[in-house]
């Protein structure tokens, strides 16, 4: 029963988290979907693998600092904030 009840918290806290933000529709079939909608929100991307697939990213230059807004929307929406 203690099992049963641990799955079906875990379930009503990832529905609150992600009813705390609408998911971008690039951003639903990503294996984070926050993460990416954050990224997509505060100026980054979703775009194609050299190899095939599709990732997203939340800076543009690879020697830029951290997106403020980025770290802070997933703050904010995983509750860390």
């Amino acid at each position: 029963m203690t099992r049963i009840a641990g799955i079906f918290a875990w379930l009503m806290f990832t529905t609150a988290v992600a009813g705390a933000i609408q998911i971008a529709p690039e951003c639903k079939q990503m294996k984070d979907p926050i993460g990416c909608t954050c990224a997509v929100q505060n100026g980054g991307v979703v775009k194609m693998r050299p190899g095939g697939g599709v990732r997203w990213v939340s800076k543009l230059n690879g020697n830029a600092a951290t997106n403020e807004a980025f770290v802070r929307c997933n703050m904010r929406v995983r509750g860390h904030g």
